[in-house]
């Protein structure tokens, strides 16, 4: 098994191979995610319930959101469908595939298709009505742009008590689930040399509404937070052979297959080991993926993947920052395969790769 490493680790493509295309998608996202966690607030059951934060970039030129480092989405398009065009945005959820992680990535369709930004190892639960919080600033448009994932019963957000935005159902998202586009105005100051600059602003104050208006609990867990579920070894494995050129780089591995300690809204993911590997020069990240709840039980449809024609068993469809999903079933278990140079190589790849559980 290759050695663990933290997943926030750089690592490099191996000696004196040139970086693939999907390279720049991998470390775009990379870097985004250490300019979110500049301020980040952690809410919920951390690692074990996911991620319930403000993400927040303020960059000189326009949000932490690059279109020149994403790439357009296959499969059906959400973002073109009535319901996120009159919203002018679009949520999608795709399976955390970083080994010993719970949930979902949330991806902010900023245009039909096309993955702008976003942020991983969420699980909605009841007890937590806003689910994820995720935020640009734009000096350039002097607005930060908040974007809101919550759970089916809120009707609105109340912002700094002053006023309330209503939440929609997106085609993005599944089992109910509903999400809101805040726009904040950013102040300008003045500072002692006479430079103009965007104003220190307050985390802005969050209220979840219900459809009579009343205040939804925010019933944070408080106990301390269950240990990152990961080891050098665990029940999982992946194995690859007869792929000449296919190079295995790392894993992310689970200690242990545990049932999700909480509530789930809907269904939900556990990525029980993960494994980037390279091909021909291009980045690919292997999962194996069991049910969060009931591990062993036959998990949940991937929302968005549809039937590759001509290719019986597997699926295709959007992923997050590493680009689309490939998947297919084994026994009560989905293995995936995220990133590379398209379908067919994913394809190609997933024939040689051997998962195994232990249960």
């Amino acid at each position: 098994m290759p050695a663990l490493l933290d997943e926030n680790a750089t690592v490099a493509a191996p000696a004196g191979l040139p970086v693939g295309p999907d390279q720049g998608v991998i470390e775009e996202a990379k870097h985004r995610r250490r300019l979110r966690r500049l301020r980040i607030a952690l809410g919920g059951m951390l690692a074990a319930a996911g991620l319930a934060g403000v993400a927040w970039a303020l960059g000189a030129g326009g949000s932490s959101a690059n279109p020149a480092h994403t790439r357009p989405a296959g499969g059906a398009v959400a973002g073109s469908t009535r319901a996120s065009a009159a919203a002018g945005f679009n949520l999608r959820l795709s399976p955390a595939l970083s080994g010993g992680q719970y949930g979902w990535c949330v991806g902010i369709e900023e245009q039909a298709g096309v993955i702008g930004d976003g942020g991983c190892a969420m699980a909605p639960v009841a007890s937590m009505p806003l689910a994820m919080e995720l935020s640009s600033g734009s000096m350039s448009r002097r607005q930060e742009s908040i974007v809101v994932l919550s759970t089916p019963t809120v009707a609105a957000i109340l912002v700094n008590g002053r006023w309330r935005v209503r939440t929609l159902a997106l085609p993005g998202l599944p089992y109910g689930l509903r999400a809101a586009h805040i726009s904040i105005p950013l102040p300008l100051e003045t500072s002692a040399g006479g430079r103009r600059g965007i104003a220190a602003l307050p985390q802005p104050k969050l209220v979840a509404l219900d459809a009579r208006g009343h205040a939804i609990a925010n019933r944070v867990m408080r106990e301390a937070p269950v240990p990152v579920n990961r080891g050098g070894r665990g029940p999982c494995t992946l194995h690859t052979g007869g792929l000449a050129g296919l190079q295995e780089q790392w894993s992310h591995v689970a200690a242990a297959i545990r049932p999700f300690p909480g509530k789930l809204i809907g269904r939900g993911f556990f990525s029980c080991i993960d494994t980037e590997y390279y091909l021909h020069n291009w980045p690919l990240d292997a999962a194996i993926l069991l049910d969060a709840a009931h591990p062993g039980v036959l998990p949940a449809a991937i929302p968005g993947l549809e039937p590759v024609r001509g290719e019986h068993g597997y699926f295709n469809g959007p992923g997050d920052f590493k680009g689309e999903l490939t998947a297919m079933r084994f026994g009560d278990a989905w293995l995936v395969l995220a990133g590379g140079s398209g379908v067919a190589q994913r394809i190609e790849v997933l024939r040689h790769l051997t998962p195994t559980v232990t249960l």
